[in-house]
C-alpha cells in the first residue's frame, strides 16, 4: 500500500467474526449444533432462515468425515485465522483443502459469503448486537473520517461508495439485497472463507483495484511460491516509490518505479504490485505528464527560482493531500524530482512550457 491504515475502533459488527470463528471452535470439538453459538446469537437464527440453514449444511457436512479429515479441517481454519503471521513470513505455511474436503469446503465459503453479503447487515442482527445502530454504514464512514477517501492501494481512485450486495446465487428476497459499502478482502474469501467477515482483512479500496485488478487473486502466493505482502493496518513502512525524469527518444518522459532496497519491503511491494496493477496504471497517465501536470506548474513562471518555489508549494501540498485528492501522491512524488533538477535544465523546462503556451508544438 502507499500509506498505511487506521482500522475504526471496536465496533458491534465486529461481533459477527467472534460469533463465526466461535463456531468452528465449537464445531471442531464436537459440540452440538445449539451450542455452537453464544445465546445473543439465536434470535439471529430464529429470524435469519437462510444463516441458520448454512451454518447447519457446515455442521451436518462435518459429522461424518473421517478423523484424518476433521483433523486437517481443524488445521485449516486455525492456520487461517492466524492470516497475519503469514503476511511478513514465507516460512509460515498456508494451507489448502484436500480432494476429501471438496465438499465441505464449498459449504464452508457459502456460509463465509453469506455472512459477509447478507447477515452482516440484516436488522436482527443490528438488533441482536450490542449497538444496533453501530452498522457496516457507520464504520464506513469512521473509516474514511480516519483515513481520507482516496484508495490506499493505488492513490489514484476514490474508495468505492455504497452499492448494491447480495449472494453470490441470487437474492431470494429484498433483506437480501443490501445497498452499502463495500469492501475488498485483502485474502479473497474463496480462498480464505474463515476470514470472511474479519474486518483485520477487509479494506476500503476503489473499484479498479477491488475488482479490476486484485479480483481473486491470492496475496500470499504467485505461481505456487510463498510471496511476503503488506499488512495495511499495521505495516509501519509502506511501499517505497520513486519517480525518474529523463529523456528518451528526444522527449523527457516521466515514469514512477518500485525502489530497488533489496529487503522485505522491497517483496512486498512487488507484490503489492502484481495485486493491484497500480504502477502500469500510473504509468499509462503519466505519459500526459509534460502537458498535463508539469505546463500548468511552470506556466508563467519567470525564472528557475519562482518554478522551483512553485514546485515545492505543489510537493508539499499534494503530500498534505494524498488521501483526499486523486493522483496527490503520484504529483508529490513527481514534482519532488523535478524540483531537484539543475538550473539549466529546469530553465530548459520553462523554456518548452512557453513554447507550449505559445501554441508551438512541443
Amino acid at each position: 500500500m502507499l500509506w498505511s491504515v487506521t482500522k475504526p475502533p471496536q465496533s458491534a459488527i465486529y461481533w459477527l467474526d467472534d460469533v463465526h470463528k466461535g463456531f468452528y471452535r465449537s464445531m471442531l470439538v464436537e459440540s452440538i449444533f445449539n451450542n455452537c453459538f453464544p445465546n445473543s446469537f439465536v434470535d439471529v437464527l430464529d429470524r435469519s432462515g437462510k444463516t441458520k440453514e448454512l451454518f447447519q449444511d457446515v455442521f451436518d457436512a462435518y459429522q461424518p468425515l473421517t478423523p484424518d479429515l476433521k483433523r486437517e479441517l481443524s488445521a485449516l481454519f486455525y492456520n487461517q485465522i492466524n492470516w497475519v503471521q503469514a503476511l511478513g513470513n514465507t516460512n509460515q505455511s498456508v494451507l489448502a483443502p484436500s480432494a476429501g474436503l471438496k465438499n465441505i469446503w464449498e459449504l464452508v465459503k457459502k456460509l463465509g459469503g453469506y455472512l459477509y453479503s447478507t447477515t452482516l447487515d440484516l436488522k436482527c442482527f443490528k438488533n441482536a448486537s450490542t449497538n444496533p445502530n453501530d452498522c457496516i454504514g457507520s464504520h464506513f464512514e469512521d473509516f474514511k473520517d480516519e483515513n481520507g477517501v482516496i484508495c490506499c492501494f493505488c492513490g489514484t481512485e476514490d474508495m468505492m461508495e455504497e452499492r448494491i450486495i447480495e449472494p453470490e446465487e441470487g437474492a431470494l428476497n429484498e433483506d437480501e439485497k443490501q445497498w452499502r459499502a463495500s469492501y475488498d478482502h485483502y485474502l479473497p474469501k474463496k480462498l480464505y472463507p474463515f476470514l470472511a467477515v474479519d474486518f483485520n482483512n477487509l479494506i476500503p479500496c476503489c473499484q479498479k483495484c477491488n475488482e479490476k485488478a486484485k479480483g481473486e487473486l491470492d496475496i500470499l502466493h504467485c505461481d505456487g511460491v510463498r510471496t511476503l505482502a503488506f499488512n495495511p493496518y499495521t505495516d509501519p513502512r509502506p511501499v517505497s516509490l520513486e519517480a525518474k525524469y529523463e529523456s528518451y527518444n528526444g522527449t523527457f518522459v516521466m515514469k514512477v518505479e518500485i525502489q530497488d532496497t533489496a529487503n522485505q519491503l522491497l517483496e512486498k511491494a512487488d507484490t503489492w504490485n502484481r495485486t493491484f496493477s497500480v504502477l502500469p496504471r500510473v504509468n499509462q497517465r503519466l505519459k500526459r505528464f509534460n502537458s498535463s501536470w508539469l505546463s500548468p506548474i511552470l506556466n508563467g513562471t519567470i525564472n528557475v527560482a519562482s518554478a522551483k518555489t512553485r514546485l515545492n508549494d505543489e510537493v508539499l501540498r499534494c503530500n498534505n493531500a494524498k488521501t483526499f485528492e486523486r493522483e496527490a501522491y503520484y504529483k508529490s512524488l513527481c514534482f519532488d524530482v523535478i524540483k531537484n533538477k539543475s538550473d539549466a535544465e529546469i530553465e530548459s523546462y520553462i523554456e518548452v512550457v512557453n513554447q507550449l503556451y505559445a501554441g508551438r508544438r512541443i
